[in-house]
């Protein structure tokens, strides 16, 4: 894949961008912190909260609009808004509203930005059998950046101010921009579809449109909301319950944390290095397999009575993501019309993040009332129930699915055209789509 020079300089942009990105969540949390103390979890609500309310708007425009251009612009975007914050620190203003409002943005934004990326994908890839592989890839740039951002952060403070860490972010989605840009138009960009409705009423039907397309492939209706459901799971059982478990039951510091959520990131770049480069012939049972791989390691973890069994359940759990995560990408765009790959990627992403959000509301009265390996141990069981139900409704054979003509244009300009043919042989649904780059 890295051989073809576009997914080449895609993906360097896209590890680039994602290192930034942790190196900006380390500075903007520590600031907030100096700035405002307890009060810092607001800068960490108000991205949620945008993600939740620009998740589905940002899948919509993404399938109506020329996604490189889409993508150019809200790199900029993001590079000028996080470039707000070092100048204000250097005038000594910066203020803990100054922080959220950022963080509404820059997660505003990459709500139109990721499903663009997703939905661009199936057009990049010139044989349909390395859509997966590319999947993993991408996926993989932030699991690396997860690895390894945080040590980078170590190193670079020591050479400069925590300040420069949002410039270097800004820097990092200019890259992104013009790597972007330099892919050429030659790759189809927009998928042709009927005029759209204009206002909100054209959204909410486009909305309700890419849910009733996503409900007719039942599998990954099951897919997408159980993955809900298991991000509750993780956003209690990990996010809240790995620090409890080092701190309390394993009587470490703030270094056994570091560990076991380094475990996490080690263990999902070897799993998306593993999977991405798989031919799977069974994909339902490969993703709710992801379910018990994932429940399994944070079962293991909630047993464990030393940090190095605390460490191992971390890496098996991680490895569980990409089991699910990359097959699931893979049947949105390889499944779905192109017209759709957005909007149904956004729905993913919406339907996770309030999951998530949902977890860590529910992990104060959770904690509060078990002990902390049996709190861990009921998300685990959370996750994995999600499996065992996938496994049951649609069992470890592939399904009827649907066949998709191929994924590309024939090649330059404005004049390739894509045809996309989804035909659901349990519904009797057939919509042929024709996409114009």
């Amino acid at each position: 894949m890295l051989r073809q020079r576009h997914l080449a300089i895609l993906w360097i942009s896209q590890v680039l961008s994602a290192i930034g990105d942790q190196l900006y969540a380390i500075a903007v949390i520590w600031t907030a912190v100096r700035v405002a103390g307890g009060g810092a979890g607001v800068v960490a609500a108000a991205g949620t909260a945008a993600t939740l309310l620009f998740g589905m708007l940002g899948g919509v425009y993404a399938d109506r609009w020329d996604r490189r251009k889409t993508m150019a612009t809200v790199d900029l975007l993001r590079a000028a808004t996080v470039a707000v914050l070092p100048i204000l620190a250097w005038r000594g203003m910066v203020q803990l509203w100054h922080l959220a409002a950022v963080a509404v943005v820059v997660s505003g934004l990459g709500a139109l930005f990721d499903p663009a990326l997703q939905a661009s994908l199936p057009a990049l890839v010139a044989d349909r059998r390395m859509l997966q592989a590319t999947n993993g890839l991408m996926d993989m740039t932030r699991r690396l950046a997860r690895a390894i951002g945080p040590s980078l952060a170590g190193m670079l403070v020591a050479l400069l101010s925590l300040t420069h860490f949002f410039t270097l972010d800004a820097i990092s989605f200019v890259i992104s921009a013009l790597a972007v840009l330099s892919l050429g138009r030659r790759f189809a960009w927009k998928p042709m579809q009927e005029h759209a409705a204009r206002g909100m009423r054209g959204v909410g039907a486009e909305i309700a449109g890419a849910i009733h397309v996503m409900r007719t492939h039942r599998a990954l209706n099951w897919a997408v909301t159980s993955n809900g459901i298991s991000a509750i799971g993780w956003g209690a059982g990990f996010t809240i319950g790995a620090p409890l478990l080092a701190a309390r039951v394993l009587a470490g510091q703030v270094g056994a944390y570091g560990l076991i959520v380094g475990a996490y990131g080690v263990g999902n770049v070897l799993g998306n290095i593993v999977i991405g480069s798989m031919t799977i012939h069974r994909r339902v049972a490969m993703l709710f397999a992801g379910r018990f791989v994932l429940g399994g390691g944070f079962l293991i973890m909630a047993m464990a009575t030393n940090l190095p069994v605390a460490i191992l359940g971390s890496a098996v759990a991680a490895i569980g993501g990409p089991m699910g995560d990359i097959v699931m990408l893979t049947m949105i765009q390889q499944d779905l019309p192109a017209n759709q790959i957005g909007k149904v990627y956004s729905l993913r992403m919406t339907v996770s993040s309030a999951g998530a959000v949902l977890g860590l509301l529910l992990a104060g009265p959770l904690y509060a009332a078990l002990p902390i390996p049996v709190a861990i141990a009921a998300c685990a069981f959370l996750i994995m129930t999600t499996g065992i139900i996938g496994l049951v409704r649609f069992g470890t054979t592939e399904p009827v699915l649907p066949d998709p003509s191929p994924l590309r244009g024939n090649g330059e300009g404005s004049g390739s055209e894509v045809s996309m043919r989804y035909s659901h042989h349990s519904s009797g649904i057939e919509v042929t789509q024709q996409d114009s780059a």
